[in-house]
């Protein structure tokens, strides 16, 4: 069945409800004259003709008493002729191509053959209360529930859009406006005609639109009736669970040693596993036919995983050589090395912790695949032994999940409990016991993960001797998910730290050596967070898997929503936490936006600048103010509070915030104008450096002897600044050569010009330029000027040329003067004069010969 309408505006219609009254609502009966012969009435005719019609509108103009001739314009009887078939052609064309309700008549068989499948299930909960198929049952009610009320909701949207269609109809019949008809002989033929056809369209429309309305109103008889059995079904649930949660610890099955042959009806293991399958298919056949947008989105947030780790890798490789490459990327052993199974980790890990109220298959294939992806990550890293046991807590995994599918006890059942309960405790003691020797760096609190498994695999053990199976089942299945989910959310922190450092290494170009320092400086800002979220997901998990997340989570609730009261104002505890949490966010990622694209602190390449520079500073300025605004209104804090804060800072500015504001202030306006970017090289005052960070309030110059300097912003924008590379690292170095008085000005000209061709890294455009600048007190000087492409290497350049034209020089016996002085002697000492005599004596000798080859002169 599909049945659709398109409704239309109004305007349109009132031309047509003019006409149509004269041919609807006038009623076809004679004159209340006793003389006069009745006229037919074309409306209520069950079948009748177009020529019928066309003849009885004819009499029924006739009757002058009812309606009256008007010289009516040509032009207004067209459009009223047009704009009324338009609105009938609009609304047959709309009934026609029907309303989609052929996918609900199709799925509702589905529905039926689900909704017998758990009211027999509910009607066999009388043997052993089974909390794995009463929560499933529950599970199915709620997806059914929800796929019913949004049956409903489309129902009733049609319903309403025929009732819109069925109002416009009457609407025509009231029409009071088409008494009047044309007096020009021309336009009554033509006047006649079109109403003609109006009017059967009209019945076609109106018989159309009341059959419609009739199937819509069975097929929401239909649906309603399910959704009356569904709610009442899931009401059975929810005080089957109760039931369930108040008898926990009682007993619901026969001892372990007593005869387990049940008279009235038995019970065998492969049946209940067969009914136990086919019901689990069932729910997850309809689990995905309502939520599979949901998959489509894990499927998207894979993909967008995999080629950000792909995309990071690849551009690593590009940026630095293979071997330096090789060296970066070995820190992330898992997302380098396993890039397919880390991405299953991440996407299957998030869907298990979120996956609150989803079938217990589908659960179970997510585990499935979790585990499936860390074993063979830790075939490489595991020792043998590990490795071994791992594969032992996977086999009791698998037993546990396929028992966890189970929707009636067994005997065997039973015994599967119990032996499970005994490999659990004598597993867990050979692991502690193997953690405490082995050298292998295993995780801060395995030892107590450990523990927890022993304990709650020993309460499940006592309970199944005690003929408790259902709450053995519970705390066995508990004690294995809990410990392989921990295992798991820790892989899940490695691998995030993991793409996060390959991530700051793509967007910068730095040494192995830093990228280690980087990688450190990353774990410790992300890892305590990271562990914090991982642990309140294990700690989800823990409670799901006892039955008890729904309990803890309106216990909570309730805590949590209570309103109490300071002076005037209201608040909950909730909405403190909230507000606490995302300002905290905010304030984390804004700080953790560098680090992320690669603005690490680290020293980078003097020729490159980082590819974001300012821009940054603009997303941590919108993370913080946006983070303040969600803050406010995810807490719930009228925002009338918040303008109360803004004028209380703002009288705080008037008192003494004022250099505070102006240095955020100018930092806002840095990272609009960028006089300066994050790379830059500047001199500011007697300060010279490179730009390492432009924060929100002051920013930080790396100078060239080590230091840092932390200038305020608003030193930035007040004060002059040389910006050396604000289009180009490109500069000019300028040096004054003196050479002697009688020297070849040519030749020394050329021995400077020759100095340049084929240095690396300067330029020949513009060319150097040697000037014969002065004649000194000492030597004739020669102002040389060239151009470098990188200023870094200006110091390296000027030392090599410098190096080139004195060597040239001595080759060409050409003199570099130095300073020259007469010393003019106005009086001496006698003691003195006396002693320089007494030691020039002795060193010319007895004979007044020189003094020995290795004679040394004395003063």
């Amino acid at each position: 069945m599909s049945i659709q309408v398109i409704t239309r505006p109004r305007y349109f219609c009132w031309p047509l409800l003019a006409l149509l009254w004269l041919c609807i609502v006038f009623p076809a009966t004679a004159q209340r004259s006793k003389k006069a012969t009745p006229i037919p009435d074309t409306i209520h005719m069950a079948v009748i003709d177009s020529a019928t019609i066309r003849k009885n509108i004819s009499k029924l103009a006739q009757d002058t008493s009812k309606l009256k001739k008007s010289d009516t314009a040509v032009a207004v009887i067209i459009n009223r002729i047009e704009g009324y078939t338009l609105l009938l052609n609009q609304l047959m064309s709309s009934l026609r191509r029907g309303f989609d309700t052929v996918s609900i008549t199709r799925e509702i068989p589905l529905v039926d053959t689900s909704l017998a499948l758990i009211k027999q299930n509910i009607a066999g909960q009388d043997r052993t209360p089974n909390i794995n198929d009463i929560y499933t049952n529950k599970v199915m009610l709620e997806q059914l529930q929800r796929k019913l009320s949004g049956w409903q909701n489309n129902l009733f949207s049609n319903y309403n859009a025929l009732v819109a269609i069925n109002d416009t109809l009457h609407s025509l019949r009231r029409d009071t406006s088409m008494r009047s008809i044309p007096a020009e002989d021309e336009l009554y033929g033509f006047y006649i005609g079109q109403l003609t056809r109006l009017i059967n369209k009209y019945r076609v429309v109106d018989s159309a639109n009341k059959v419609s309305l009739v199937k819509m109103g069975l097929l929401q008889n239909r649906i309603a009736n399910r959704y009356i059995d569904v709610s009442n079904l899931l009401e059975d649930s929810n005080y089957q669970l109760e039931q369930f949660s108040a008898n926990m610890f009682s007993r619901d099955y026969r001892y372990i040693w007593a005869p387990h042959r049940d008279s009235i009806n038995p019970l065998e293991f492969f049946p209940v596993v067969e009914r136990s399958l086919h019901k689990s298919t069932r729910v997850l056949t309809i689990f995905f036919s309502i939520q599979w947008p949901i998959f489509i989105v894990w499927i998207l947030l894979a993909s967008l995983f995999a080629w950000w780790i792909y995309a990071n890798v690849r551009r690593i490789r590009r940026n630095h050589p293979e071997q330096e490459a090789e060296a970066i990327l070995q820190h992330a052993q898992y997302v380098y090395r396993h890039p397919v199974a880390s991405t299953v980790i991440f996407v299957t890990t998030l869907s298990s912790v979120f996956s609150v109220r989803y079938p217990i298959l589908y659960t179970e294939i997510i585990w499935g695949l979790t585990m499936f992806a860390l074993t063979y990550l830790f075939r490489s890293h595991f020792p043998r032994v590990l490795y071994r046991y791992w594969l032992m807590l996977m086999a009791l995994l698998f037993v546990y999940c396929v028992n966890n599918l189970l929707i009636e006890v067994t005997y065997a059942e039973q015994w599967g409990l119990l032996i499970c309960a005994v490999l659990c405790i004598m597993l867990g003691f050979r692991l502690l016991k193997e953690t405490s020797l082995t050298t292998f760096a295993h995780p801060k609190y395995t030892a107590p993960t450990i523990k927890l498994f022993i304990a709650t695999a020993a309460v499940s053990l006592l309970l199944v001797i005690f003929a408790r199976v259902g709450s053995a089942k519970i705390f066995g299945s508990s004690a294995v998910v809990n410990t392989v989910m921990a295992m798991n959310l820790y892989v899940l922190v490695k691998i995030v730290l993991e793409a996060v450092f390959i991530q700051v290494e793509a967007n910068k170009n730095s040494s192995t050596f830093i990228s280690f320092m980087d990688y450190q400086d990353v774990q410790r800002k992300l890892k305590t967070f990271l562990t914090v979220l991982a642990f309140v997901g294990w700690l989800i998990i823990i409670a799901r898997n006892l039955y008890l997340y729904d309990a803890i989570y309106e216990e909570i609730t309730d805590i949590l929503s209570a309103s109490h009261h300071i002076g005037n104002s209201d608040f909950t505890f909730s909405s403190v936490i909230i507000f606490v949490l995302v300002i905290w966010v905010a304030f984390v990622a804004s700080q953790l936006i560098a680090y992320m694209f690669g603005n690490t602190g680290q020293s980078t390449s003097p020729a490159q600048k980082p590819r974001f520079g300012s821009t940054l500073l603009l997303l941590r300025l919108a993370v913080l103010a946006g983070g303040v605004l969600l803050a406010f209104a995810a807490s719930g804090i009228p925002m009338d509070k918040l303008t109360i804060v803004i004028g209380a800072l703002s009288v705080g500015i008037g008192f003494g915030l004022q250099n505070i504001v102006n240095n955020l202030v100018s930092g806002i306006i840095l990272a609009f104008e960028k006089p300066i970017e994050v790379g830059d090289v500047i001199e500011l005052g007697t300060r010279s450096g490179v730009v390492k960070e432009i924060g929100i309030r002051s920013s930080k110059i790396s100078a060239y002897d080590g230091s840092t300097v932390v200038v305020p912003n608003a030193d930035l924008i007040s004060q002059q600044l040389i910006n050396w590379t604000m289009t180009n690292r490109v500069r000019r170095v300028n040096f004054m050569l003196g050479v002697g008085y009688g020297s070849d000005v040519a030749q020394v000209t050329d021995i400077i010009k020759s100095a340049f061709p084929g240095q690396e890294g300067i330029l020949t455009t513009p060319e150097p330029i040697v000037q014969l600048s002065q004649f000194g007190d000492n030597a004739v000087n020669f102002q040389v000027y060239f151009w470098i492409s990188d200023l870094g290497n200006a110091g390296t350049l000027q030392s090599k040329v410098l190096t080139f034209i004195y060597d040239a020089l001595n080759k060409a016996g050409i003199e570099l003067p130095f300073p020259q002085r007469d010393l003019h002697i106005r009086s001496v000492d006698e003691a003195v004069l006396n002693k320089w005599k007494v030691n020039k004596e002795a060193e010319s000798g007895p004979s007044g010969d020189k003094p020995a080859e290795n004679g040394e002169k004395k003063l």
